[in-house]
């Protein structure tokens, strides 16, 4: 890793990384802890530019939980499960989202090609279904 991707990652970490965590414990109720590898997002440029688009970058979690806790029923059923979100990332073939023991891993692939990606939709439909 390069000075460039160090000092990407140094501000992931900084400025966005915050955000994003407080973003997820106001959305869903919770104190659920956030790890994400943004060092080895680093280590691929190109691709993880796109970590941040609206359809299937970090944004896409933020609107699948939004919609999960939209009533009560969900806010509740995410708040009493929810302990932990993972999310490092992946190969496009090697590309996972779960929802299992508390935790939310998600081995994210966020490069240019669809293959891979994980929707709102579907993150949505494993995060019920798990519930």
């Amino acid at each position: 890793m390069g000075l460039a991707e160090k000092r990407w990652a140094q501000e992931r970490k900084k400025n966005d990384e915050p955000q994003f965590v407080s973003q997820i414990q106001a959305i869903t109720g919770t104190k659920a802890s956030v790890d994400i590898d943004w060092d080895a997002f680093s280590a691929n440029m190109d691709d993880a530019q796109y970590i941040v688009d609206q359809q299937y970058g970090l944004p896409n979690l933020l609107s699948a939980l939004k919609e999960v806790c939209g009533d009560d029923l969900g806010k509740d059923a995410l708040k009493g499960s929810l302990k932990k979100v993972v999310i490092k990332p992946a190969k496009s073939a090697a590309a996972k989202f779960a929802f299992e023991g508390g935790g939310i891993q998600w081995n994210a692939y966020f490069g240019a090609s669809s293959e891979g990606y994980f929707y709102k939709d579907a993150i949505k439909k494993t995060i019920e279904a798990a519930l």
